[in-house]
């Protein structure tokens, strides 16, 4: 007999080990890949299979093996690729190779449990059910008789519509929903007939969701700059090939990367392979999509967060089937399955929301290398501002070095006006808008012209303090300040999302001099309204909660209903808009202030983006930055939009005080609801790493730490980092995974975090 290897899918950090599992007969065709059920600690759990052995009967029943119970599906889910990923996924972010696994399954578990009781109410048992289901409607199939009745013409005279019907149905001889019957001139009573006459079957058919459906009808064909046709040929070559090589496409805002996306999309298409798109943000989907449906019609299939897990579900069919062939979606579309995999493309390669901020803190980027490596396909990254990582092994020759200098158009880089808000102050200019932007916007909108105004902060304003005793008002969960949100007249905490009353006194003096302060960008939107002929729209999280809500924003914003776009980073990024003429950033320079060693970069790159939304038609652009800090060279850099020269400057940055790409780092994070506890495992932690260090077993890592996280407390857990730098930081994970700390419930490793804090 032989058994299998399995992973058990729970949402447990510590189930590193498999577990081995007989096979009965009727499950002979098992093998590595396939979900199961299995018995596990009292109940039934799906599990992977991860590999399968040959196992004595006389040894089975001395280890008292367990039977797997079924299998899920009729097909393996993970093919070799998807498990080769998964293993090095598990590897490189110290993870389970169950948690690793999990990401490739839509909703991350295959199966629900309920309970089942008596009359009384008492539990019986647990019973289970598979999660995703499958749409499906009535439907008709021609059978031996009709195919009979159809080539014998038997009906072709005394019941002409009835024979027609037949014909419909045996051109294909398959099964075909009533829908589809009607679109070819066959009625649902007429198929119901030859069902009751025993020429037809009816039956179910399964439909795959898609809201993205569309006819294909491919775009107008755009004249390529030669740059940009160098950047094609280039990509087509390695997928011509078959090579895995990477690309850095480095193009100024405007240079038409997505242009060279498409061709390269449609090169890989053509020669019958399938595409990964991957986009930061579901705001930014709406406009890629319209670009890409005009080019493959409902070749192309969608993934984001607002999708249910069984739309999510078709997806995956339809990649796996190979009825779609490209895939656009965010980060965790790259788990997706594919018939054959042939090109990775990666907008915005930069952006943090690659990084996965639960555990396993997978990068979306990373992975889709490992998974281009193993299918021996190239990947393309973009950015206007590449990652510093990616930057560097551009310019080392690891990459290749595709760059975009000018727009296609004609148009130039919008001029770019930083505006100090210390001088606004002084002159008795109170608003969160200068008197310049005030002037350029009102301009704008007589003009018929657009803008978009960026705030990185929701809400109404940023805290809730006493003017008396400086008592702000924060969340009782989290060490953070509770923000005023207008909409709701309440107090809300962005990270747990705990709620309250405005309090009419201080709870700390009881005085009623409660003062709102900071600006959110609700507030903002209330101050852009009082200006003249200024109509204005709002998209951050607040306003973005329903199912496409970002896409109808958008498109009211383009099709004019509105003349000014006010929000939160996601504004910034993406949209190309002709009729946006003027980009408003208010305080241009919060984002430096936070003490992280990307904090530089992602200021940089959010100033970057937001410009070069101005100014993409025949008209030209404008830019203002407001910021308390006119004379910060890294505001100026932006401005001029020189990614060069900021590029160097922060390398060498980097390399004095050995940040990445000089150095790998591991952020080491102990959760306690105890915060005595919590940081005395961080000490312990940090202690065991010392003691190495001294034995010369990881003689060149630097240990820094424990200290408490910037939020040191959030969902009232307390939170303590150990933050570790090494050039290679193989040795440190194998030192703790075979250590007490692998399995230590609130001990996370965050393998290349976003953030240091």
């Amino acid at each position: 007999m032989f058994a299998v290897n399995v992973a058990i899918n729970l949402p447990v950090k510590s189930l590193f080990k498999q577990f081995t599992y007989a096979v009965p007969p009727e499950l002979a065709f098992l093998d590595s890949g396939w979900r199961v059920v299995v018995p596990f600690s009292g109940q039934k759990v799906e599990g992977f299979v991860v590999e399968r052995t040959a196992v004595p009967a006389e040894a089975a029943v001395a280890a008292k093996l367990k039977a797997v119970e079924t299998a899920l599906g009729d097909r393996p889910w993970f093919d070799e690729e998807m498990l080769a990923t998964a293993r090095w996924l598990s590897q490189y972010y110290m993870c389970s190779l169950a948690e690793a696994m999990r990401l490739f399954v839509p909703g991350k578990s295959s199966i629900k449990r309920h309970a089942v009781r008596n009359e009384q109410g008492r539990l019986l048992y647990y019973a289970y059910e598979e999660r995703l289901k499958e749409k499906t409607v009535l439907a008709y199939r021609i059978n031996a008789a009709g195919q009979q009745a159809w080539e014998g013409q038997s009906l072709a005279k005394r019941a002409k519509g009835q024979h027609a019907a037949l014909g419909v149905l045996a051109a294909t001889g398959d099964w075909q929903t009533v829908q589809e019957l009607e679109r070819q001139g066959v009625s649902a009573a007429v198929a119901r007939v030859l069902a009751q006459r025993g020429l037809a079957e009816a039956g179910q058919k399964r439909i795959l969701r898609n809201s993205y459906e569309r006819s294909q009808q491919r775009g107008e064909y755009l004249q390529l700059t030669e740059e940009q046709r160098r950047a094609v040929s280039a990509v087509n070559a390695a997928v011509d090939a078959g090579l895995h090589q990477c690309f850095l496409l480095q193009g100024i805002t405007g240079s038409g990367k997505t242009e060279v996306y498409l061709r390269a999309a449609a090169h890989a298409v053509d020669a019958g392979k399938q595409v990964l798109m991957l986009v930061p943000e579901i705001a930014l989907t709406a406009q890629l999509v319209k670009r890409f449906q005009a080019w493959f019609g409902s070749g192309i299939a969608v993934a984001h967060s607002k999708l249910s897990q069984n739309e999510r579900g078709d997806v995956w069919h339809r990649m796996r089937t190979g009825q779609a062939q490209v895939l656009i979606g965010v980060r965790s579309a790259v788990f997706a399955p594919f018939a054959r995999l042939g090109l990775v493309i990666i907008d915005e390669e930069h952006e943090s929301s690659y990084k996965q901020e639960e555990r396993p803190n997978y990068h979306a980027r990373d992975v889709a290398l490992a998974r281009c490596r193993h299918t021996g396909s190239p990947l393309l990254l973009g950015s206007a501002t590449p990652d510093l990582c990616t930057y560097y092994r551009a310019m080392t020759g690891a990459y290749t070095h595709l760059r975009l200098t000018e727009r296609p158009n004609g148009s130039h880089l919008p001029q770019v006006e930083i505006v100090d808000m210390r001088r606004e102050l002084a002159e008795k200019n109170f608003s969160v808008l200068s008197r310049r932007l005030q002037q350029a916007l009102v301009a704008a909108a007589a003009a018929g012209e657009q803008a978009i105004v960026l705030l990185n902060r929701r809400g109404y304003s940023t805290f809730v303090m006493c003017r008396d005793c400086g008592q702000t008002i924060t969340c009782p969960h989290c060490a953070v300040a509770l923000v005023y949100h207008s909409a709701h007249e309440d107090m809300r905490c962005h990270y747990c999302g705990n709620t309250a009353p405005v309090p009419a006194e201080c709870p700390a003096c009881h005085s009623r001099r409660i003062k709102f302060f900071g600006t959110g960008t609700q507030k903002a939107e209330a101050e852009l309204q009082r200006l003249p002929q200024v109509r204005v729209l709002r998209m951050d999280q607040d306003s973005t909660v329903a199912k496409f809500a970002h896409e109808e924003i958008l498109r009211r914003f383009a099709d004019g209903e509105c003349n000014v776009l006010i929000g939160t980073q996601m504004v910034a990024k993406g949209h190309d808009i002709p009729n946006v003429t003027l980009v408003g950033v208010l305080s241009a320079d919060s984002p430096l202030h936070l003490p992280d060693y990307r904090a530089s970069e992602r200021a940089f790159s959010l100033l970057t983006q937001a410009a070069g939304r101005a100014g993409r038609g025949d008209k030209p652009g404008q830019v203002i930055f407001q910021t308390y800090e006119a004379e910060n060279n890294i505001i100026s850099l932006a401005a001029r939009q020189d990614y060069d020269t900021f590029a160097q400057e922060e390398l060498k940055a980097r390399q004095a005080f050995f940040y990445p790409p000089f150095s790998q780092i591991l952020k080491l994070t102990v959760w306690d609801k105890d915060e005595g506890a919590g940081l005395a495992l961080a000490r312990k932690l940090a202690f065991y790493l010392q003691r190495l260090q001294l034995e010369n077993k990881l003689a060149d890592v630097q240990i820094s730490g424990p200290f408490p996280a910037l939020v040191a407390k959030v969902r009232d857990l307390y939170r303590f980092n150990v933050l570790l730098k090494a050039a290679d930081m193989q040795p440190v994970k194998e030192a703790l995974l075979n250590s007490e700390f692998k399995e230590q419930p609130n001990l996370f490793f965050d393998v290349d975090p976003a953030s240091v804090i």
